[in-house]
């Protein structure tokens, strides 16, 4: 039986909350008859893909390895996605996915010109101009946003060929902000909703929180499905793993300087939890909190980065050298950015199944890193 290491930190999906989101995703599934993707670019442990694919109708790629990936070890339809294609990626690209997403006009005409043996089928991405994230970096929605067209530029003609329109404006948002988004689109691009035979709504969804209203995204759904006899897609990201990993980390020391007791781990929060500094947003830690009861430390990762620390948290008893710090919802848009700054020990990934027992899915040593210069 596979045990958890305790002298190396590692990443530990946990199957059975997976499990639990994709049940979510099933009601709506079930509810509409609509289509859900997973967006490999939040998640792509290509060991999971067998328990996704009982839910999810295949996979939404962005570049051309995401693309292999999910035709080497995801069964069913296969959509891409890319700000810009290079043309030295076709015509391998079109042999992994049959739905192809244009970033602009040109890249409609790039698509539509290809010398291709296979039928391709084609959407447009519009910028419906619906800031609905809280962060401007990840807000693809500003009059500037070199993603999507803006419907007015397209002066109410839909371009010939193109049989899918396509938005992505949400970051982890409810259906309500999807409900403006689509208001939207109906007030300035009803002649796309109308010309268009399916419509995908992106991702960004925060399907599998609690306080999400499952039933108001099913009426969404079935506005357009009926009003628009549209097929309507999905494809979240984060929601498939959301609350489904954590990063399992190990205190090597304890610097205290100026009143500030910093807790060396053996992680690097830069190389090992990027989005904490991108997004940026304090993880929650298991026993750890951040008020003002207990006692308390700053997290520190051990690269020479001055800024590699993540936050104070207060722990009711202490930490001491050997413990283990363990940080929640480490699985979406986490092991998908990594890196191997400073050569730090990798973490390695494994899976914890519904019965208890544990899988190991990868581990790193120094070809890793190596084989990376």
């Amino acid at each position: 039986m596979t045990a958890l290491p305790n002298d190396r930190p590692f990443y530990l999906l946990n199957e059975g909350k997976i499990q639990a989101n994709l049940a979510r995703i099933q009601e709506v599934k079930d509810a509409t008859g609509c289509n859900v993707l997973m967006a490999l670019k939040a998640f792509a442990h290509y060991q999971t893909f067998p328990l996704l694919a009982q839910t999810l109708d295949g996979c939404t790629a962005s570049s051309l390895h995401e693309a292999r990936l999910a035709h080497e070890y995801f069964p069913g339809h296969h959509h891409a996605y890319s700000p810009a294609y290079s043309p030295r990626d076709f015509p391998e690209w079109t042999d992994y996915s049959q739905t192809f997403t244009a970033n602009s006009l040109q890249q409609v005409a790039f698509l539509q010109n290809l010398p291709t043996k296979h039928n391709l089928e084609i959407g447009l991405r519009i910028n419906p101009l619906q800031r609905e994230a809280s962060n401007p970096l990840y807000d693809p929605s500003s009059p500037q946003s070199r993603l999507g067209v803006i419907a007015k530029h397209l002066k109410s003609q839909w371009p010939k060929g193109v049989t899918g329109l396509h938005m992505h404006n949400l970051c982890e948002n409810d259906s309500h902000s999807l409900e403006r988004t689509i208001e939207s689109i109906e007030r300035d691009a009803p002649f796309a909703l109308e010309a268009c035979e399916w419509i995908n709504l992106g991702g960004g969804h925060m399907i599998s929180q609690h306080d999400y209203d499952l039933d108001h995204l099913i009426q969404l759904i079935d506005h357009l499905q009926k009003t628009y006899s549209l097929r309507v897609i999905l494809e979240p990201g984060a929601a498939i793993v959301w609350e489904a990993g954590s990063l399992h980390a190990h205190v090597l020391d304890i610097v205290a300087q100026d009143e500030v007791a910093t807790a060396l781990l053996d992680i690097s929060i830069t190389a090992h939890m990027p989005d904490c500094i991108e997004m940026p947003y304090t993880p929650q830690v298991r026993e750890g909190r951040i008020t003002n009861k207990g006692c308390r430390y700053r997290l520190g990762g051990n690269s020479c980065l001055a800024g590699d620390f993540v936050g104070d948290y207060h722990f009711e008893h202490g930490l001491f050298i050997g413990d283990e710090v363990i940080f929640l919802d480490m699985a979406h848009y986490t092991t998908v950015k990594t890196h191997f700054f400073n050569g730090l020990h990798h973490p390695s990934v494994y899976l914890q199944h519904t019965d208890g027992s544990y899988t190991c899915l990868k581990t790193f040593d120094y070809t890793d890193y190596q084989s990376r210069l």
